[in-house]
Protein backbone atom coordinates (compact mmCIF):
# COMPACT_ATOMS: atom_id res chain seq x y z
CA UNK A 1 0.00 0.00 0.00
CA UNK A 2 0.92 3.31 -0.62
CA UNK A 3 0.56 6.76 0.95
CA UNK A 4 1.85 10.43 0.05
CA UNK A 5 2.24 13.35 2.12
CA UNK A 6 2.15 16.12 -0.19
CA UNK A 7 3.10 20.13 0.59
CA UNK A 8 0.15 22.52 1.16
CA UNK A 9 0.68 23.87 -2.26
CA UNK A 10 1.62 20.99 -4.06
CA UNK A 11 0.16 22.12 -7.47
CA UNK A 12 2.72 24.92 -7.57
CA UNK A 13 5.89 22.94 -5.59
CA UNK A 14 4.74 19.21 -6.99
CA UNK A 15 6.45 18.37 -3.51
CA UNK A 16 5.89 14.96 -1.65
CA UNK A 17 6.99 12.21 0.10
CA UNK A 18 5.65 8.75 -0.55
CA UNK A 19 6.07 5.43 0.97
CA UNK A 20 4.86 2.34 0.01
CA UNK A 21 4.70 -1.08 2.72
CA UNK A 22 6.54 -3.68 0.48
CA UNK A 23 5.96 -6.20 3.39
CA UNK A 24 5.49 -6.88 6.45
CA UNK A 25 6.68 -9.63 8.74
CA UNK A 26 5.66 -12.45 10.68
CA UNK A 27 5.66 -11.01 14.32
CA UNK A 28 7.41 -12.52 16.82
CA UNK A 29 7.70 -10.98 20.40
CA UNK A 30 5.09 -8.42 19.49
CA UNK A 31 7.86 -7.02 16.93
CA UNK A 32 7.76 -7.57 13.67
CA UNK A 33 9.61 -5.86 10.39
CA UNK A 34 8.08 -3.02 7.94
CA UNK A 35 9.97 -3.07 4.80
CA UNK A 36 9.16 0.13 2.60
CA UNK A 37 10.22 2.07 -0.32
CA UNK A 38 10.37 6.30 0.56
CA UNK A 39 10.53 8.22 -2.09
CA UNK A 40 10.81 11.99 -2.15
CA UNK A 41 9.45 13.66 -5.71
CA UNK A 42 9.19 17.46 -6.74
CA UNK A 43 8.33 17.68 -10.09
CA UNK A 44 9.38 15.89 -12.61
CA UNK A 45 12.51 14.09 -10.31
CA UNK A 46 12.18 11.47 -7.61
CA UNK A 47 14.43 9.31 -5.50
CA UNK A 48 13.99 6.60 -4.02
CA UNK A 49 15.75 3.97 -1.54
CA UNK A 50 14.13 0.81 1.02
CA UNK A 51 14.28 0.80 4.34
CA UNK A 52 13.01 -1.42 7.38
CA UNK A 53 11.31 -0.58 10.72
CA UNK A 54 9.80 -2.22 13.27
CA UNK A 55 6.51 -1.49 14.25
CA UNK A 56 8.44 0.08 17.68
CA UNK A 57 10.02 2.73 15.26
CA UNK A 58 6.42 4.07 14.67
CA UNK A 59 5.26 3.46 18.08
CA UNK A 60 7.94 5.85 18.71
CA UNK A 61 7.41 8.26 16.31
CA UNK A 62 3.81 8.47 17.51
CA UNK A 63 4.42 9.25 21.21
CA UNK A 64 7.16 11.67 20.34
CA UNK A 65 4.57 13.83 18.33
CA UNK A 66 3.30 14.36 21.48
CA UNK A 67 6.31 16.47 21.91
CA UNK A 68 5.87 18.55 18.45
CA UNK A 69 2.42 20.38 20.76
CA UNK A 70 4.59 21.47 23.72
CA UNK A 71 7.74 22.73 21.47
CA UNK A 72 7.33 25.06 17.86
CA UNK A 73 10.41 23.24 16.74
CA UNK A 74 12.35 20.04 17.55
CA UNK A 75 13.09 16.49 16.09
CA UNK A 76 11.35 12.95 15.44
CA UNK A 77 13.62 10.06 15.00
CA UNK A 78 13.42 6.21 15.49
CA UNK A 79 15.52 3.25 16.99
CA UNK A 80 16.51 2.25 13.01
CA UNK A 81 19.04 3.99 10.77
CA UNK A 82 18.75 5.85 7.88
CA UNK A 83 15.27 8.11 8.29
CA UNK A 84 14.75 10.73 10.66
CA UNK A 85 12.62 14.09 10.73
CA UNK A 86 12.61 17.83 11.73
CA UNK A 87 9.54 20.00 12.64
CA UNK A 88 9.06 23.77 12.80
CA UNK A 89 5.20 25.35 13.92
CA UNK A 90 4.30 27.86 11.68
CA UNK A 91 3.77 31.09 13.79
CA UNK A 92 1.38 32.52 11.71
CA UNK A 93 -0.81 29.19 11.44
CA UNK A 94 -0.12 27.07 14.56
CA UNK A 95 -1.99 23.90 12.60
CA UNK A 96 0.52 24.09 10.06
CA UNK A 97 4.30 22.84 10.30
CA UNK A 98 7.47 22.75 7.91
CA UNK A 99 7.75 19.00 8.12
CA UNK A 100 11.58 17.51 6.56
CA UNK A 101 11.72 13.89 5.98
CA UNK A 102 15.61 12.84 5.88
CA UNK A 103 17.24 10.13 4.50
CA UNK A 104 20.58 9.23 5.50
CA UNK A 105 23.25 9.35 2.75
CA UNK A 106 25.85 6.91 4.54
CA UNK A 107 23.09 4.34 5.64
CA UNK A 108 21.72 4.79 1.63
CA UNK A 109 25.62 3.89 0.13
CA UNK A 110 27.00 2.28 2.92
CA UNK A 111 24.53 0.88 5.49
CA UNK A 112 26.27 2.58 8.15
CA UNK A 113 24.56 5.50 9.73
CA UNK A 114 26.00 8.90 9.45
CA UNK A 115 24.69 12.78 9.72
CA UNK A 116 24.82 13.60 6.22
CA UNK A 117 21.50 14.12 5.53
CA UNK A 118 19.66 14.39 2.17
CA UNK A 119 15.62 16.04 3.21
CA UNK A 120 12.80 17.14 1.17
CA UNK A 121 10.41 19.97 3.47
CA UNK A 122 6.91 19.97 3.31
CA UNK A 123 4.39 22.57 4.72
CA UNK A 124 1.33 20.11 6.13
CA UNK A 125 -1.20 19.78 9.30
CA UNK A 126 0.10 17.72 12.12
CA UNK A 127 -2.83 15.50 11.02
CA UNK A 128 -1.05 14.87 7.77
CA UNK A 129 1.79 13.79 9.68
CA UNK A 130 0.21 11.30 11.98
CA UNK A 131 -1.92 9.83 9.01
CA UNK A 132 1.28 9.45 7.08
CA UNK A 133 3.03 8.08 10.28
CA UNK A 134 0.16 5.35 11.46
CA UNK A 135 -0.59 4.28 7.88
CA UNK A 136 2.96 2.30 8.04
CA UNK A 137 0.97 -0.27 10.16
CA UNK A 138 -2.58 0.17 8.68
CA UNK A 139 -0.93 -1.20 5.26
Amino acid sequence: MEYTLKDRSFEFSETEVKHEVIKIGEPEDDLFEIEFKLTFSYGFLNYSHNFIWINQDIETLLEQMKKMDEKNYGTLSVLSPGVSFAYLKDPHDENLYEFTVFMDTGYINSYMGTESKLGITLIVTREDIANWITSFIKS
